[in-house]
């Protein structure tokens, strides 16, 4: 394969600076990692295959923009071995999980989308770094190769379980689980969820998208989804 030719702000107090304030749903679509990172393991512009990362120098803070909200909530979907599966926002009701699907919810005190503004000019500035170009090529021919250009981060997050109550007409309220006794004595399942990444800010959504290598590297049209992070 032959090519031609950033860290996460970290965020410390109440006080950290944002681009803009927005709505959750007025943010891109991103998809939901199947276990949280610590954010500095995932920053935008990595690029990214299914066994190494790469995390180019040349991108500065003027090549993103910054926007999020004070307060997040979003409600997910678990596999049976806990990994996360599907977000659904920041909803009360859901319509009952298949069997065999769990549900829990992340909750955080500031949640912050950082992305790409001009995802083409990136990837130019990107591949100026030689070690970037260096490591595409070292990947397998036919290797899918991805480009990281937005990721969610939450600070200071709590994840944990959630039981649903049954409101009728197909509707089933979330209610995030606490931890203590049952009846009679008995002890309740711990109320959070097994994520533990070691950080005060952490890494739960991502949008990665396809690079094309050929006699020189584009963005394709494709996004790749999370499949980069799913063990095995």
């Amino acid at each position: 394969m032959s090519v031609d030719p950033t860290t996460s702000s970290a965020i410390d107090d109440d006080t950290t600076p944002l681009s803009r304030i927005v709505s959750p749903s007025s943010l891109p679509d991103l998809s939901i990692l199947p276990l949280p990172l610590p954010a500095s393991a995932l920053p935008v512009g990595q690029l990214v295959s299914k066994h190494s990362q790469y995390n180019p120098t040349t991108l500065s803070d003027r090549d993103y923009d910054d926007a999020g909200t004070r307060w997040y909530k979003d409600v997910v979907l678990l596999s049976r071995n806990g990994e996360f599966i599907k977000s659904l926002g920041g909803v009360l009701y859901i319509p009952k999980p298949s069997e065999g699907t769990e549900v829990g919810t992340i909750e955080a005190r500031e949640m912050i989308v950082r992305m790409l503004k001009d995802p083409e000019a990136a990837l130019r500035k990107v591949l100026s770094d030689e070690g970037a170009r260096r490591w595409i090529e070292e990947q397998e021919d036919g290797a899918e190769i991805g480009f990281v250009t937005a990721v969610r981060e939450v600070v200071n997050p709590s994840y944990r379980h959630a039981t649903l109550v049954d409101r009728g007409a197909g509707n089933w309220e979330v209610v995030r689980a606490v931890g203590g006794q049952g009846q009679g004595g008995q002890k309740r399942r711990g109320s959070g969820l097994d994520v533990d990444t070691g950080s005060k800010m952490d890494a739960v959504g991502v949008i990665v998208k396809e690079l094309v290598v050929g006699e020189s590297v584009r963005l394709g049209e494709e996004e790749l989804g999370t499949g980069f992070w799913v063990e095995g």
